[in-house]
Parts: structure tokens; sequence; C-alpha cells
């Protein structure tokens, strides 16, 4: 008799254990995570981050500090008009950039500033327009001498391309729709501003300021 009435104490005492065995099982299960510093988002970009990272993305040893500028009033135009058309790897943010790039970020920088007429306390943006409107602007390397009209770009037109022919490693096949960046460094080189350079390839366009 006595060794039952032990038996039932001992399973009284379990009993009442359980609940709290529980909870603390409970509270482990569903504690919050920590969140590493690696989680949190960056930093937002400024708009002329933005352009400097663009700018660099199609940047080459042999530009010219006019061509960089015309580059930059192109991806200001390009972005403006259709930002979700750029992917990741189009932005080279000056904390990724590295060798000659990082060395001449700097003048990237600039360059950007130019485009965009950055000031003390204003800022005006330079895109290109065509009826008052920041369109889209196509653009390749290099042409094969010409530039091609395109279904999907309607208001661009085909311009003679020549100076592309000069080129070292000039591609008879190439096929460029808008604008060609080695057409634009040749004229920059050789006299023509910036904007008079981008012209050339968009005559019905005017370079204009918000």
């Amino acid at each position: 008799m006595k060794e039952k009435l032990i038996a039932v104490v001992l399973l009284l005492i379990l009993t009442a254990s359980l609940p709290i065995a529980v909870s603390k099982c409970s509270e482990r299960s569903f504690a919050k995570p920590t969140v590493s510093t690696s989680d949190t988002p960056e930093k937002p970009k400024d708009s002329g981050e933005i352009l400097c990272a663009l700018t660099a993305g199609l940047y080459k040893d042999n530009y010219s500090a006019e061509t960089l500028k015309a580059i930059a009033i192109l991806m200001n135009t390009n972005y403006k008009a259709n930002p979700d058309s750029f992917k990741a790897n189009d932005f080279l943010y000056e904390e990724n950039a590295s060798g000659s790039i990082k060395d001449v970020y700097g003048e990237i920088k600039k360059a950007a500033d130019d485009a965009t007429q950055k000031a003390a306390e204003s800022a005006k943006n330079t895109t290109l327009r065509k009826n008052s409107e920041a369109l889209f602007v196509p653009y390749s390397e290099t042409s094969n001498g010409t530039t091609y009209k395109n279904e999907n770009y309607k208001y661009i037109h085909s311009v003679a391309s020549p100076w592309d022919c000069y080129q070292t490693d000039f591609d008879a096949n190439a096929e460029c729709v808008g604008v060609s960046l080695s057409g634009i460094d040749y004229l920059c080189k050789n006299g023509c501003s910036a904007e008079e350079a981008l012209l050339w390839y968009l005559p019905d366009f005017e370079i204009a300021d918000d």
C-alpha cells in the first residue's frame, strides 16, 4: 500500500511539471532571430551616384573627357525615359570600381556633373528630347559606317557614321540603331562638343535642361 501511495505522488509531481517544460520549449522555438548588419538594406543611391555608375559602366580608357560627358547625357536621358530598362550589371558604383576605372572615377564624376550642370543651389538635368519629351535612345559600341532604323524606335533615323570604319576593330557586320559610341568619341576628339556629337546621330532631337 505504501509503495502504491509513493507511485501516485510521483505521478502527480511529473504531471504538474509538464506545462512548465512545454512552455520553455515554445519560448525557444518562437524566439525572434537576430538580424545581422548584412541583412539591412543599402542606403538608396541618389541621382548623381546613379548617373556616375551608368557612365562608368560604358567607360573605355581611350575615351576623351568630352566623350564621357556625351555618354553621361545619353545615360541621363535613358534613365529618365525608362529606368526599368537597365540591369544590375549596367551600374558600376565607385565602391565596386577597380583598376584603371577606379583611378579615373573622379573624371567620370566630373563628366556626370557637367552633364547635369550641378550648381551650388540648383541642379539642371540635361537630356536629349524630341518634341519636348525625353525618349530612350538606343546605342551600340560601333557601327558598320551607318546607323539603322528600327521598328521599336520609330523616332530614330538612319545617319552616316563613316568614322567607325577607321576603327582598328572595324566590323562590317555591326548593326547600330541610334548612337555609335565610337563615333561619338571620334567626333569629340575632332572638335565637336558632346552636344554636337550627340545631335549628329539624333538630328531630330534637341538638348534640353529641366
